[in-house]
């Protein structure tokens, strides 16, 4: 029957029954393959486990991101941006695979091991604590609920989208300049947390409708308030000392890669997110990239055999891929900026697909709370 086979006999029952009522279909369908992978191979599950080389290209990427900033800190705001653009927000979204790998517990297991490997990453992108609830969300929410618009974060606001479809049908053109104007907000420096502030109340007027949903309950869990103080204190401390060391235009580059990188002109960030999960695709909800950027993206393009196996390191994923080519599939046939572009020319079209988006939403996205 092959491998493919098994993976479209094995029922949802196969899996940990004990899991089973809390996870997603799509969830569910991960653990299926990987069922059927380890029935086939069962010596995949030698795979799993951390490694700490990670360690390795942390402290390579602290030393390439502060070299980085030292050279810039000496021209100019126009060699900032382009730099921020073209080379920061990539080496961040490199660290940001890394704040990936640790939220599952793949670079280090034990619980101070990890805590100071966090640290470490925070000096890099003085997240602000940010990582924490990445880590958080990512584990309790994204993984078990892959494919619930409610209970996984991935999922772009219900009503902010609708609000902006709404007005995107009866204004076109007028969309496609709004569009322009918000990337170029966003490629300012904080623009990712100033552009909702200036576009929701106006799609709010225009439409009439909410651009918050405010019955959608994630409930992810949260990181010790100790710990989230003890990131902010590493951040702030790590701002001043870029600022004292390098200067305003050193900090500037800082700061405006990390606002790139988080933002919607984080192209390979924003594009690999985009390419991972179509959202309402219940047979093969997640899928991999194969392109030369895994190299410095610690792998993250293997995103299926990842969900399907979320205990393998980075440095196993291409293993894992050759035992079952058959299962993971042949990838995306885009690039992250390939779909970066579709995104933006969509004028933002959502980040995952979910019926909950061709149904009638006016009670849910009312502008006024019933």
């Amino acid at each position: 029957m092959g491998i493919a086979g098994e993976i479209a006999a094995v029922r949802p029952g196969d899996g940990p029954t004990h899991q089973e009522n809390l996870l997603s279909p799509q969830s569910r369908r991960h653990i299926e393959m990987r069922v059927a992978v380890l029935k086939a191979h069962p010596e995949a599950a030698n795979l799993a486990g951390a490694d700490w080389r990670g360690l390795i290209g942390a402290i390579l990427l602290l030393a390439i991101h502060w070299t980085a900033i030292w050279l810039v800190s000496r021209t100019n705001v126009f060699v900032v941006f382009f730099a921020a653009f073209f080379f920061g927000q990539l080496v961040l979204h490199s660290v940001g695979s890394l704040i990936h790998e640790t939220a599952h517990r793949l670079v280090f297991r034990e619980r101070r091991a990890k805590l100071a490997f966090d640290l470490l990453l925070e000096v890099i992108t003085t997240s602000f604590g940010r990582q924490l609830t990445y880590q958080h969300e990512h584990v309790s929410s994204h993984h078990p609920h892959l494919g619930n618009y409610e209970r996984d974060y991935e999922h772009e606001d219900l009503c902010r989208f609708l609000a902006r479809r709404a007005h995107r049908a009866k204004n076109p053109n007028l969309q496609h300049w709004l569009t322009l104007a918000e990337l170029i907000v966003q490629a300012m420096p904080l623009g990712f947390m100033i552009s909702n502030k200036i576009f929701n109340p106006f799609y709010r007027k225009r439409t009439g409708q909410a651009t918050k949903d405010r019955q959608r309950r994630i409930g992810a869990t949260k990181a010790p308030e100790t710990e989230r103080r003890i990131f902010i204190g590493v951040s702030i401390a790590t701002n001043i000392f870029l600022f004292a060391a390098f200067g305003f235009l050193g900090w500037l580059y800082h700061i405006w890669s990390l606002s790139l990188f988080l933002g919607k002109c984080g192209v390979t960030n924003l594009g690999q997110s985009l390419a991972e999960h179509p959202g309402d695709d219940a047979l093969a909800p997640t899928r991999s990239t194969y392109s030369p950027l895994n190299f410095i993206l610690f792998n993250t393009g293997y995103h299926n055999e990842h969900h399907t196996f979320p205990n393998v390191a980075w440095t196993r994923l291409p293993k894992l891929r050759k035992l079952a080519p058959a299962v993971f599939g042949p990838g995306t046939e885009k690039s992250y900026a390939g779909f970066w572009w579709a995104h933006v020319r969509a004028d933002f079209s959502p980040s995952r697909r979910t019926p909950l988006h061709d149904q009638d939403q006016s009670l849910r996205c009312s502008k006024v709370p019933i």
